[in-house]
């Protein structure tokens, strides 16, 4: 159920962050005895800096006064714990107007 939840909250963040027609790609694979799954959008992106945070309980990536994405922040923070739980890492390589890239 977890698993599920990761999978649905990475997927979900993926559309709200990007513009009108969401191009979002979903890649799995094997390497090692590990399974990797990576999700990369075309929506917002973030800095470096704020990508560094992004996996912080209750963080948001500040947008001034307008909150056009409703959300307390505790998603990726319930992603990352919940990895960690399954000895697993997550990682986020991103560029401001350009994409995310959750592994």
């Amino acid at each position: 159920m977890h698993l599920t939840n990761v999978i649905y909250n990475l997927l979900d963040n993926a559309i709200k962050y990007s513009p009108d027609a969401p191009a979002v790609i979903v890649e799995m694979c094997n390497k090692g005895n590990d399974l990797v799954l990576r999700v990369t959008d075309q929506g917002k992106g973030m800095t470096k800096e704020q990508s560094k945070q992004v996996f912080d309980r209750f963080y948001r990536v500040p947008t001034g006064s307008v909150h056009d994405v409703k959300g307390f922040g505790l998603g990726l923070y319930y992603v990352k714990e919940i990895i960690k739980a399954h000895k697993g890492t997550v990682d986020v390589k991103s560029e401001l107007n350009v994409g995310s890239t959750f592994t």
